[in-house]
């Protein structure tokens, strides 16, 4: 007989270890960001911006304009660290504004 406790575990917690071991902790948490951008971005962003997908890492975000496009280049440095800070996917390492 095992003499050994065994200790009630968060339901996240436990569904966290299951995605990690099937291959599907880092795409969900990617996809997170994508469905969290307008709360990452703000409101007035993301009324010009949609995130569409991440591939190998890079977050591709379609622009409304080419002026808008050139404004959020600027604060893209300011953005990842925003999906660095505010949530739990540190795969992220760029984005593609097109």
């Amino acid at each position: 007989m095992n003499t050994q406790e065994v200790r009630p575990q968060k339901v996240g917690q436990i569904l966290e270890n299951i995605l990690s071991e099937r291959g599907y902790l880092v795409p969900c948490r990617e996809w997170q960001v994508v469905y969290d951008w307008p709360r990452l971005v703000g409101e007035r962003i993301a009324s010009v911006s949609k995130c569409e997908r991440v591939e190998d890492g890079i977050l591709y975000v379609r622009v409304s304009s080419a002026c808008w496009r050139q404004e959020i280049i600027f604060i893209k440095e300011e953005i990842l660290k925003v999906i660095k800070n505010e949530t739990d996917c540190k795969t992220i390492k760029d984005i593609v504004f097109y």
